[in-house]
C-alpha cells in the first residue's frame, strides 16, 4: 500500500514539504492531501512500543510551530465547520476547524518523532508517533483530509490537468466451458 516508503520516510517528506516555501494558490492542496492520506494509512500500522516519550529536547518550539502555521496560511482554505460531537447523530452544534492549525499540529507531532528518530531513539519515535496519532494528530489528519477532499471535489475537472488514467489491466482469458459453478 505504501509503495515501499517507510513511515519515517513519509514523515520526513511531509516535514520537508511543510517547512518549504508554500506559495499562495491551490497547487499545494493536492500535495497536502497525498501526504496526509499516506501518513494516516501508515500510522494505523505503527507498532506498539513500551518506552517513554524520549528526549524532551526533541520537541518542537512554539516559534517553530507558529512559523509552520503561518506557512500553511497560504493554502486557499482556512476555516471550516465540524460537528462538535461526531458520535452524536443528533448533534446540531458545530465548531470551527482551521486547516492551517491542523497541518501545523500534525507537523509538530511528526517532527518531534522525527527528531527522536534522527537522534537514534527509534523506539521512542515510534512510541511518540503512535501515541500522538491516537491522542492528537490523527484527529487533525482526519479533519484535514475531509476538508481537502471536499475542496478537491469542488474544483472544476480539466482533462488536461487530470492525472493520467492507470493502464488498463487485461483480464486473463476464460475457457469456453468452465463446467457447473
Amino acid at each position: 500500500m505504501n509503495g515501499g516508503t517507510s513511515f519515517p520516510d513519509a514523515v520526513r517528506a511531509f516535514c520537508l514539504w511543510a517547512e518549504g516555501d508554500l506559495q499562495p494558490g491551490a497547487g499545494h492542496m493536492s500535495i497536502a492531501r497525498r501526504h496526509l492520506a499516506r501518513l494516516y494509512a501508515q500510522a494505523l500500522d505503527l507498532p506498539q512500543r513500551d518506552c517513554d516519550w524520549g528526549n524532551e529536547a526533541a520537541k518542537v518550539s512554539h516559534a517553530e510551530w507558529q512559523a509552520t502555521f503561518e506557512r500553511m496560511g497560504a493554502l486557499p482554505v482556512t476555516y471550516y465547520p465540524e460537528s462538535a460531537d461526531a458520535l452524536d447523530v443528533g448533534c446540531t452544534e458545530t465548531t470551527m476547524g482551521d486547516l492551517a492549525d491542523d497541518l501545523a499540529d500534525i507537523w509538530r507531532d511528526l517532527k518531534h518523532g522525527l527528531n527522536l528518530f534522527d537522534g537514534g531513539q527509534a523506539d521512542a519515535a515510534a512510541y511518540q508517533w503512535r501515541e500522538s496519532f491516537i491522542s492528537h494528530w490523527g484527529s487533525h489528519a482526519a479533519s484535514a483530509l475531509y476538508v481537502l477532499q471536499c475542496w478537491q471535489a469542488s474544483q472544476p475537472r480539466d482533462d488536461a490537468e487530470a492525472p493520467a488514467s492507470p493502464p488498463a489491466i487485461k483480464a486473463p482469458a476464460v475457457p469456453e466451458s468452465r463446467g457447473p459453478l
